[in-house]
C-alpha cells in the first residue's frame, strides 16, 4: 500500500469515512500558497479549490454553495423609508405606520404628500416593500421586469430589512459579511471572495477582525481581463514566455510551474514519510500537491475571461441586454464578479458602490446612486436565474443620512425630501433572496410574509420610531454595528438548511452557528426569517 492509499485526514467534525469528494466539499484541497519578492504582485491561486456540487447529505444538513454577494453602499446611503418601506412598532410589520402622522416619513426622505399611507405609495412586487418613489426599486424594476415572451422573475424573489445603527463614514464598521458567509458555505471552486475594492474584504467597510482569514483575502477585478489573474501569477516574475496567461500554453506552464514547487517540496514531503506520527498530514499534504495541478485542467485564462469564453459572453449579453462590446466600465466590473460568482468560480463577491454619501441637499443625486444600486441587484438576480441557481444578497451602508426637518422638497424630483446631514441613526440593511425552484406565495397578516419566510416571521428585524431613527433597544443587535453579520449570516445559513421543517431549520441554524463561530446572543432566534432554498 502506498502514502496516497493510506487512510484520508479526517477533522474531529466530519463523518468516517472520509472521501476525496468530502475534501472537495469541505474546502480542504486547496493551492499551495506562495510569496514572492522583487515586485511579485499576485498569486497563483490565492484560496482553496472547492468541489463543484451543491452537498446535502440530509434533513439534518447544512448545504453549501449558495452564492453570497455583498452590495456595499460606501459612505452612509438611505435605505429605510425612502427606499424600503419601515414600520414603527415592536410586531415589526413593516406596514405598521404607527397613528399615521404625515411628516413621521420627512426625515426618511418622503414628503407628507407621498406618506406611505397615501393610495398607490408601496410596491410589494419584490415580496419586501418598497417606497413607490424607492430609486432601489426603479434600478430593479429596470433589469427584472419581465421582457417579452419571459417569466416574471420578481415572483421568485423576497427580502428582510433589519433596523440598526451604524456609525456614519468610518472604517469601524465592520459590516462586509464575506468571510463569515463563505465559512457558512459559500464555497469556489477556485477562489473564496472576489470584490471591486483592493481591500481586505474586497469592499469599502471592512469585516470583523476575527473573523478575516488572509489565506481567502479577497482578489481585486474591476474588469473581464481581471479574471485571468485568477490563475496567473503575472507575466513580470519571471518572464513573458513562462507564465504569460494569455498566449498559447499558458496552462501548460503554469502546471509545471506547480510541478516545480512540488519538487521543491520534496524534503518536507521525505521528513513527513520518515515519521510515523504523520500519516495523516502526509495524506493532507500529497492531497493538496494534486489538486495545486489540476486546478489547471479544470480552468484555464481564457476561460475566465468573458471575452473569450463564448459560454459566459453569452449569457452576459443575454442578461444585460447589450453586446459585450458595449459595456461600460460599470458592467465590465459588476458582470464580471457576477458572472464568477454565479459560476461558482467564486464563492462571495463585494460590490462596493461609490457616491452613497449624498446629503448635498438634493434628493436627485442620491436617487441615481439607489437607482444602480438596485440594477447591480437585479443584475445578480438575473445572472442567478440564467445559471438556475439561488443567490443570497446582502445590501449594507456605513451610517445613514437624513431629511430635511421642514419637509423641503427637490423641486427637480418632488416625491422626495432633500437630503440634509449624515445620520447613523436611520440606517439599516436589505437581504434578498432569489429561488429558481419556487414562486413566492404572499399572505399571513396583513400580507407581511410568505412562504419563502418561516412561520409567523416578517420580513423586518428591528423597528423605527415615528419621525426619528432606529429603536435601539429593540433587539440585541439594533446598538451593536459589531454583531451586525449575525443577523445575516443566521439567515443565510437558514437558506442552507435541507428542511422544510420550520422548527428544524432554526434548530439547525443555532447549532451550525455555534460549531462554527460561537456563541449566539439570547434573542438569537427571533433574526432567523428565511426558509431553505434547498430543500
Amino acid at each position: 500500500m502506498t502514502n496516497k492509499e493510506k487512510k484520508p485526514f479526517r477533522y474531529n467534525d466530519h463523518k468516517v469515512p472520509m472521501t476525496r469528494r468530502d475534501f472537495l466539499a469541505a474546502g480542504c484541497i486547496g493551492m499551495s500558497t506562495l510569496a514572492f519578492t522583487s515586485g511579485a504582485t499576485a498569486l497563483l491561486a490565492p484560496n482553496n479549490v472547492f468541489g463543484q456540487a451543491l452537498t446535502c447529505g440530509g434533513s439534518n444538513l447544512l448545504c453549501a454553495n449558495i452564492p453570497f454577494l455583498c452590495v456595499d453602499g460606501a459612505g452612509g446611503m438611505n435605505i429605510a423609508g425612502g427606499n424600503a418601506i419601515v414600520g414603527f412598532a415592536p410586531n415589526e410589520f413593516q406596514g405598521d405606520l404607527g397613528t399615521i402622522q404625515l411628516n413621521d416619513y420627512r426625515r426618511l426622505g418622503i414628503p407628507d404628500n407621498y406618506h406611505p399611507s397615501k393610495t398607490g405609495m408601496i410596491n410589494s412586487l419584490y415580496g419586501l416593500k418598497f417606497h413607490s418613489t424607492s430609486g432601489i426599486l426603479e434600478g430593479l424594476e429596470d433589469v427584472l421586469a419581465p421582457r417579452a415572451g419571459e417569466a416574471d422573475l420578481r415572483k421568485h424573489v423576497d427580502g428582510l430589512i433589519l433596523c440598526a445603527l451604524t456609525a456614519d463614514d468610518t472604517g469601524g464598521n465592520p459590516l462586509n459579511t464575506a468571510y463569515m458567509a463563505q465559512r457558512a458555505g459559500a464555497a469556489g471552486n477556485l477562489v473564496q471572495l472576489i470584490g471591486n475594492s483592493p481591500t481586505v474584504s474586497g469592499g469599502n467597510s471592512i469585516a470583523p477582525s476575527d473573523q478575516v482569514d488572509l489565506t481567502k483575502k479577497s482578489a481585486y477585478l474591476t474588469n473581464f481581463k481581471d479574471s485571468e489573474s485568477l490563475l496567473s501569477i503575472g507575466d513580470k516574475i519571471v518572464g513573458d514566455r513562462f507564465l504569460a496567461s494569455t498566449t498559447a500554453g499558458g496552462g501548460s506552464r503554469l502546471k509545471a510551474f506547480m510541478k516545480i514547487i512540488e519538487n521543491a517540496g520534496k524534503g518536507r514531503l521525505n521528513e513527513l514519510k520518515t515519521n510515523p506520527t504523520k500519516a495523516a498530514e502526509l495524506d493532507q499534504y500529497l492531497s493538496k500537491q494534486s489538486a495545486s495541478q489540476n486546478v489547471f485542467d479544470t480552468f484555464s485564462p481564457a476561460q475566465l475571461n468573458p471575452q473569450t469564453n463564448p459560454a459566459d459572453k453569452t449569457i452576459l449579453e443575454a442578461v444585460y441586454n447589450k453586446t459585450l462590446m458595449t459595456f461600460d466600465g460599470n458592467e465590465q466590473m459588476a458582470g464580471n464578479l457576477l458572472n464568477l460568482l454565479t459560476k461558482r468560480v467564486a464563492g462571495t463577491a463585494t460590490i462596493t458602490v461609490g457616491g452613497c454619501d449624498y446629503h448635498n441637499g438634493t434628493a436627485t443625486a442620491g436617487h441615481g446612486t439607489d437607482k444602480l444600486i438596485g440594477q447591480y441587484i437585479g443584475y445578480a438576480i438575473r445572472m442567478a436565474a440564467a445559471r438556475n441557481v439561488p443567490i443570497f444578497i446582502h445590501l449594507f451602508t456605513d451610517g445613514g443620512v437624513v431629511g430635511d426637518q421642514a419637509g423641503q422638497v427637490d423641486p427637480n424630483m418632488p416625491s422626495r425630501v432633500v437630503w440634509r446631514s449624515d445620520s447613523g441613526e436611520r440606517s439599516a440593511a436589505l437581504m434578498f433572496v432569489y429561488n429558481p425552484r419556487k414562486e413566492r406565495v404572499d399572505g399571513g397578516q396583513g400580507n407581511e410574509s410568505s412562504n419563502f419566510l418561516l412561520a409567523n416571521k416578517t420580513r423586518q428585524i428591528g423597528y423605527f420610531k415615528q419621525g426619528g431613527g432606529v429603536v435601539l433597544d429593540a433587539n440585541s443587535l439594533s446598538n451593536n454595528s459589531q454583531k451586525l453579520w449575525m443577523g445575516v449570516i443566521l439567515n443565510y445559513m437558514a437558506t442552507q438548511v435541507y428542511s422544510n421543517d420550520d422548527q428544524e431549520v432554526i434548530r439547525i441554524v443555532g447549532e451550525k452557528f455555534r460549531e462554527k463561530f460561537g456563541s449566539l446572543p439570547g434573542d438569537w432566534q427571533k433574526f432567523v426569517r428565511f426558509k431553505s432554498l434547498v430543500a
